[in-house]
């Protein structure tokens, strides 16, 4: 009996380490060396929330208020959390002081589906780097209030077949080196979500929606030529004659 009881304590033990509970084993350390990646960031936006999207990542810088850790997860396309896998991790004090992940204050550890960031000071500005898949970007909302989203050069959000920005109540604007930035006045959603495209795209978008409606143009009067002649036919082969009509009485 104290063998099966040891036995199921193991397994459950197992089970809970494949799960990623933390609480077992305790939080897992964070790459050191990506952390202290180096990295430029725009402090100077005024947004709760300012992220920059370069292509294969992004980098994020969000106001810190009164806070002395801060979580940040991601979600896959089946919905499941995790850890958020970042990088170039800095710290910017109210007196523009920057630090960064070689400081002892400033660090981060996988706790379960979090990464929980630990911060230097209750207020200031938290950046740090991520990856980002293809022509779209998302994140989930880490703090509520201003977002903005600059995409990455030549892309565009006009056309909503190929383009999709959610929440929908926003405003773009240009850059002065010609990106387009997506700004929000206060996020309240889970999730900040753009796809985007290039100026091209909407070029092919555009070529094969015309060949499709020549197609169909083509098709419509193929078969509607096909009804005339049929119609011609009927009329040249003149009405119908019905022999086999009852005579009176019967």
């Amino acid at each position: 009996m104290n063998h099966k009881r040891a036995l199921a304590g193991l397994v459950l033990v197992a089970l809970l380490v494949l799960a990623g509970c933390s609480s077992v084993l305790g939080p897992d350390p964070v790459d050191k060396r990506a952390l202290a990646e180096n990295e430029t960031y725009e402090w100077g936006s005024d947004a709760n929330a300012s992220i920059n999207v370069t292509g294969g990542e992004y980098e994020a810088v969000y106001e810190i208020n009164n806070r002395s850790q801060f979580a940040v997860h991601s979600r896959d396309g089946l919905g499941r959390e995790g850890p958020l896998a970042i990088s170039a991790l800095k710290f910017r004090y109210p007196d523009g002081t920057v630090v960064g992940a070689a400081s002892p204050a400033l660090n981060a550890t996988n706790q379960e589906k979090r990464t929980v960031i630990s911060l230097p000071a209750r207020n200031g500005k938290l950046a740090f780097s991520a990856s980002a898949q293809g022509k779209r970007f998302a994140t989930q909302t880490f703090v509520t209030g201003t977002y903005e989203v600059t995409i990455p050069k030549g892309m565009r959000v006009a056309y909503t077949p190929l383009a999709r920005v959610s929440p929908g109540d926003y405003r773009t604007t240009r850059t002065d080196t010609g990106r387009v930035q997506i700004r929000w006045p206060d996020v309240q959603s889970n999730a900040v979500i753009v796809r985007y495209y290039l100026q091209r795209d909407l070029y092919l978008f555009a070529a094969g929606a015309a060949v499709l409606v020549v197609v169909a143009l083509v098709g419509a009067l193929y078969y509607l030529r096909q009804i005339r002649e049929l119609e011609r036919r009927r009329e040249q082969a003149g009405p119908d004659v019905d022999t086999g009509e009852d005579g009176p009485g019967l």
